[in-house]
This record gives C-alpha cells, sequence and structure tokens, in this order.
C-alpha cells in the first residue's frame, strides 16, 4: 500500500529546538528534516512533506500567523491525507480554536502538537509528541484536535493546564477523540472523513478584550475598557454567569453602544445559564451573549472570528450561541 501523504506545518516552538552540547543553550535546529532522524521508524508508513511557516515563539503569535496557517493549509489541502501543525504550546488552544472556525466542513484531520522539551532533550517530549500526532492525521477523523501524549482531543475545546510532560493539555468539558493504548480507540462523538467542502474563512477582528470579574474591581478599570473603543468583550463572571448588580449600568452603556459582550464562566468545568436567576434575565434583557460552555480561549477567538464575518449584533449573537464545529453544547 501506498503511505500516507502528511504535511508538518513547523510555525515554531520548543519541539524545533536542540540543545548544544557544546554551549549548553537551547537553539533553533538548522533545517526541519533533523526531526527525521528522531524518527526512523515512522518514515516506513508515511511521507511527511516538511513547510516552514516561521520559527515563533508561541507567546508572539497572532491573528496574522493563524491566517498564514489557514492559507497555506487551503493551499496544499488535496495533496495530503493530513496535516500536523507543530506550534508552540502556550497559545496552542488559541490557534486550534482560529483553525477551527476558519477551516470548517474539513474532510481530513488537522492536528496540533508542540513540546516542553527541545526534541534532542534526552527527556524530551517532542519525539512522542510527534509520533501521536502523525498517526493521529492518519485516522478517521475530519476536525482540528490537539494532540500532546496519547490523547486526540477537540481543538477547540482543549485548554494548555498544567507545565508537565505528563498532562499538559487537556479538555474539562468534552472527552477525548481518540486513545493511543496497544490499540488505537475512536469515540462516536467525533468528526469522520467523509466528502465534504471545505470553507476557509480565515477573517478575524483582533480588536477584543478579555475582562475577567474579581471582588474589588474598580469602576475605573470598566470604563478604561470602553475608552479603549473595542469592538467586543468577553466578560469572565462568576458561576454560571453571575455578576455584582454594580457591573450591570456598564454592560448597558457597552450594548448601547453597540458594543458586543459575550459572557463565560470562571469555572473550569461550568456553564453559563441566563435563565436561571432573576438577575439573569436582565442580563438577556440587556443583550448580553450567553458563551454557554466555551472555554474562554474559544469564547475570544470565536468572537474574533464573529466579527470578521458580521457586525450586526443579532447574527453575532446566533453565531456566538451555535454550536459550528462542536465548541459548545446547545
Amino acid at each position: 500500500m501506498p503511505r500516507a501523504k502528511i504535511a508538518l506545518l513547523y510555525v515554531g516552538g520548543s519541539i524545533g529546538m536542540k540543545m548544544n552540547t557544546k554551549t549548553g543553550r537551547i537553539e533553533p535546529i538548522e533545517s526541519l528534516t533533523e526531526i527525521h532522524r528522531f524518527l526512523p521508524e515512522l518514515q516506513r508508513e508515511v511521507s511527511l512533506q516538511f513547510i516552514t511557516l516561521g520559527t515563533m515563539g508561541s507567546s508572539d503569535i497572532t491573528p496574522e500567523h493563524w491566517v498564514e496557517i489557514v492559507k497555506t493549509i487551503e493551499r496544499i489541502y488535496d495533496e495530503y491525507e493530513g496535516f500536523v501543525v507543530v506550534h508552540g504550546t502556550n497559545t496552542m488552544s488559541y490557534t486550534a480554536c482560529a483553525l477551527s472556525f476558519a477551516l470548517q466542513g474539513l474532510s481530513k484531520p488537522v492536528i496540533l502538537t508542540g513540546a516542553l522539551l527541545p526534541i534532542n532533550d534526552m527527556g524530551s517530549d517532542g519525539r512522542t509528541n510527534l509520533v501521536y500526532a502523525i498517526r493521529a492525521a492518519q485516522l478517521d477523523l475530519a476536525e482540528v484536535a490537539v494532540v500532546l501524549g496519547p490523547r486526540v482531543l477537540r481543538g477547540c475545546r482543549s485548554k494548555k493546564i498544567d507545565q508537565s510532560i505528563d498532562r499538559t493539555f487537556d479538555s474539562p468539558k468534552f472527552p477525548p477523540l481518540a486513545e493511543f493504548n496497544i490499540e488505537v480507540k475512536l469515540h462516536p462523538w467525533r468528526f469522520v472523513r467523509r466528502k465534504r467542502s471545505l470553507e476557509c474563512r480565515p477573517e478575524f477582528d483582533p480588536n477584543v478584550v478579555l475582562l475577567t470579574l474579581h471582588p474589588g474591581l474598580r469602576e475605573e478599570y470598566f470604563q478604561a475598557v470602553l475608552a479603549s473603543n473595542p469592538h467586543g468583550i468577553v466578560l469572565r463572571t462568576y458561576g454560571p454567569g453571575m455578576l455584582p448588580d454594580t457591573v450591570i449600568p456598564w454592560l448597558k452603556q457597552a450594548t448601547e453602544r453597540d458594543i458586543p459582550i459575550v459572557i463565560t464562566s470562571q469555572l473550569v468545568r461550568g456553564t453559563v445559564d441566563l435563565q436561571r436567576y432573576r438577575k439573569q434575565l436582565t442580563l438577556e434583557r440587556i443583550g448580553v451573549i450567553s458563551g454557554k460552555n466555551m472555554t474562554f480561549e474559544c469564547a475570544i477567538v470565536k468572537l474574533m472570528w464573529a466579527l470578521g464575518q458580521t457586525r450586526n449584533h443579532r447574527r453575532l449573537q446566533e453565531i456566538m450561541e451555535k454550536s459550528l464545529v462542536g465548541e459548545l453544547d446547545e
């Protein structure tokens, strides 16, 4: 049988670094093909094509990089059975969300992976993560996923939870799509490969602000947010969407200026429910948008993407509160 063709897109991160044994410093590898040396057995089962998009540390990633990744995948989409995006771990969940919304209608997998340690480090997680990611890119899977270790996580549900090789990423509000063990276990709630038309819409409006409530947060900070003229605000609230009464006048100010506000929960496994308490009915009347059980990373990226599609508030609310790629429970 012919080997599966997988495109490996290198964006940056520790996995593409190596320890210089003479200086003791971490440096970029000279060529991505050096990774071949660490994956000899995979070369017999898969044909890898290396494409370098940059050498960015994940903290420097911007929406412009998301657009570049999306357009690259769109350009070579028909040539490969799957894609692996090598990326730094700190902002990987944001990029996974961005690719999920910008690449809808996938008929093959787009897998993000990375590492905490350089690939030539004796204890590196890089080689193992690459093996799992490349194998995930061959599965009966058709969505954006994050793979660091033996679990395949839905990209728009994943988040970095620990600076630990054992469990760097998790998906607190959604179970894994697949798991590698002695055998591969594929779960039925994943999107599977079938004929679909790829919809590539990589438009993002980065003028979005995240504001996290905490007891004693002063009114001046709320006003400073409005003074910055954001196009959208994500507000991390308590529990199922609770906030102090003193914030409600500010919410009215924002919505009167046509600034959409999306409410998410600070709970790791929480969900916003604007029907539960009388106070929350006020939020609905104001026109606040429910983030339901999206992670705050997903809510931010989805709002950026939604603002790139429309500025009509009603249409924006429909997009934000509807599950487009499995990012929330309806």
